[in-house]
């Protein structure tokens, strides 16, 4: 009889094809950049997550305006400006400190604390500064609740505040920011079933007080999830040392250029009074509010693109770059097409002033968000790469164009030049971004 032969190391073959074709696709190519990517996918979360936000946010405070008299509007939608005014200042940008060190650091815990703690004694330091000051800038509100009650709000809603906008981070930074979506649509109808409710009661407060109610619920349902999830989550498959000093300096730069950011967007309407007045001010400030919706999508894109891309290297860290320009310029392009079109009966909605008055102006502005997509990415790829010059230097000079445009233009030809002066500064600062990565990559090429 003959012996058993052995099979031939050849019948091998077929079994390792029909892995290879039936195993997953690796994300590589196509597939790295497609909206399910992890990176595209949780941009896409913060998008709608602000969309959602700002949607059931101007419902709130059409509620407000129906269920409340007009003074009592004014005093509580100024309290709860000055408290988010405070909040923001207070937290330093730690939260672009957690989405980038979070991802990569071996002690998690100890970086999201540390910044939780920091965030929340200087916003308590500033929360009480402002209202015992509050005699000099704010008197309508002492008048209104007395010092105690003030000191009370604003020592317990700022530092809620500043937790509020960390805990957002920390989600992204963990790589959850599908939570964030749900957090803040949570959040936002939980306002305004405590607006029902403190208007059901005749609380002059309400509005205020609701809205802290509202972030004290889920501050305290986030915050408890997070420290277990924190410590439970998967190890970073790549660990960088991270000192306190790498955190003062990136946070340094990071809060240097976004005081100039911050002075661009929030600072720009006390030119635009002081040049156009009152009626020009409204103008401006209702249509940058619809116009900055497209800007939130670069944001909440280069978040994300941040937190999947903390560990990359410059070549990673460009090539996560594209690809956030890919997909935010494919949702804000046609969208600003339409509303550019569109603009003078969705200002007409608000009144025929509105329409007559800012039609052109939306239109600038909404499409100064295309090359904001060039500049703002530049911005969060230098966050990754840790580059303190871009930092600082390119918000710096976007705030000095858009100022000087803005001082220049709106005297010669009105609020609409404000919207000269934005389009012009993108376009101005993302041609000479795209200029330097042309003459970076030309050493490649030759």
């Amino acid at each position: 009889m003959m012996g058993r032969v052995p099979p031939p190391p050849e019948l091998d073959a077929p079994t390792v094809e029909f892995d290879a074709v039936t195993a997953p696709l690796s994300l590589s190519g196509a597939a790295k950049d497609g909206w399910r990517a992890p990176q595209h996918r949780d941009g896409m979360a913060l998008v709608l997550s602000s969309a959602a936000s700002s949607g059931i946010g101007m419902l709130f405070w059409v509620l407000a305006a129906r269920l409340f008299d007009p003074t009592t509007v004014g005093l509580n939608s100024t309290a709860i400006s000055a408290m988010t005014l405070l909040g923001s200042a207070a937290h330093l940008n730690l939260g672009n400190a957690i989405l980038r060190f979070v991802p990569v650091a071996e002690r998690r815990g100890r970086i999201v604390a540390g910044c939780f703690a920091v965030g929340i004694g200087v916003a308590a330091v500033l929360g009480l500064a402002f209202a015992l000051g509050a005699g000099v800038w704010a008197p309508e509100l002492v008048a209104a609740v007395g010092y105690p009650a003030l000191i009370g709000f604003f020592v317990i809603s700022t530092p809620l505040y500043t937790v509020f906008v960390l805990q957002d981070a920390a989600l992204t930074a963990i790589k959850r920011a599908d939570l964030v979506l749900w957090e803040n649509l949570v959040f936002s109808l939980l306002k305004v079933v405590l607006l029902a409710v403190g208007a059901w009661l005749a609380m002059r407060s309400g509005i205020a007080v609701g809205w802290v109610v509202a972030t004290l619920l889920v501050v305290l349902v986030v915050t408890s999830w997070l420290v277990r999830a924190v410590r439970t989550a998967a190890p970073p498959t790549v660990v960088h040392p991270v000192t306190v000093r790498d955190l003062g300096e990136f946070v340094g730069a990071d809060y240097a250029g976004n005081i100039f950011w911050q002075a661009a967007v929030f600072g720009l309407p006390l030119v635009v009074i002081n040049l156009a007045g009152p009626d020009g001010a409204a103008v401006y400030g209702v249509v940058w509010q619809i116009a900055f919706a497209f800007y939130l999508v670069a944001i909440g894109m280069g978040k994300s693109m941040v937190a999947h891309n903390a560990a990359a290297d410059r070549a990673g860290a460009d090539r996560a770059r594209r690809g956030m320009e890919r997909k935010a310029l494919t949702l804000i392009v046609p969208g600003a097409a339409v509303t550019a079109l569109a603009s003078y009966p969705i200002l007409w909605v608000f009144g025929g002033t509105y329409a007559q008055t800012g039609t052109l102006l939306l239109a600038l502005l909404v499409l100064s968000a295309i090359p904001n997509v060039v500049t703002n990415s530049t911005v969060w790829e230098a966050r990754v790469s840790r580059r303190r010059s871009v930092l600082v230097g390119q918000p710096a000079a976007l705030c000095a164009l858009v100022m000087i445009g803005t001082a220049v233009l709106v005297p010669m030809m009105g609020i609409t030049g404000a919207g000269w002066a934005w389009l012009g500064a993108q376009c101005v600062v993302a041609a000479a971004v795209l200029l330097r990565r042309r003459m970076a990559r030309s050493p490649e090429t030759a």
